[in-house]
């Protein structure tokens, strides 16, 4: 066999080769959500997590109604908007006017709101710490980035909830030192009922 022989033969079997020859190996996952125990999140697995999380929280709190139906008021916030959107998936979901004079069945808040409220409450000198929500609260474990980042995701649109520029100013001094400041400020309010 001449050098141009074993040359074709070289490159035939280098085309008989898959292009992709290393797909057995992990690729690296991109990463939208890091929790502060440094676990990462790709966005599949982070909309998991949103929407098992507000159905765990339904179920805990035992809020779903007998006829499986969820009443909310209809809002054109990203808290109500997100709510639906993963409601609807498994409940039926009716939405009333803020006119109306129904109750809803349910609270969009989160949990940044509500921890927003209770330090509204101590800074007016209330020390009566329990979180002011008169209906369950599937949303009460996640938080503004989450619920933004969820609606990113799955293009979700909504108005964002008005922050007090004072309490947030505040809770930016804690939050490098304790980044889970909210949920901490709940469960403790939750304790001196």
């Amino acid at each position: 066999m001449n050098n141009n022989q074993q040359a074709r033969n070289k490159s035939a079997t280098k085309t008989n080769t898959p292009i992709h020859q290393y797909t057995n190996t992990p690729q690296p996952k991109a990463v939208v959500w890091t929790f502060t125990n440094k676990r990462e999140l790709n966005k599949k697995e982070f909309i998991d997590y949103v929407e098992r999380k507000v159905f765990r929280t339904i179920r805990k709190q035992n809020s779903l109604p007998d006829d499986k139906t969820i009443i909310l008021k209809k809002a054109k916030d990203l808290n109500t908007k997100v709510l639906i959107h993963i409601l609807q998936t498994k409940f039926q979901v009716k939405l009333i006017p803020t006119t109306d004079n129904r109750q809803p069945t349910t609270d969009s808040s989160n949990l940044s709101q509500i921890a927003e409220d209770i330090f509204k409450e101590i800074l007016k000198g209330n020390f009566s710490l329990t979180p002011n929500t008169q209906h369950p609260t599937p949303l009460i474990y996640l938080s503004d980035k989450e619920i933004e980042l969820y609606a990113k995701l799955k293009n979700i649109k909504g108005t964002k909830r008005k922050q007090d520029k004072k309490i947030q100013d505040l809770f930016s001094k804690f939050l490098k030192k304790n980044p889970d400041l909210e949920l901490n400020i709940i469960k403790a309010a939750s304790q001196l009922k």
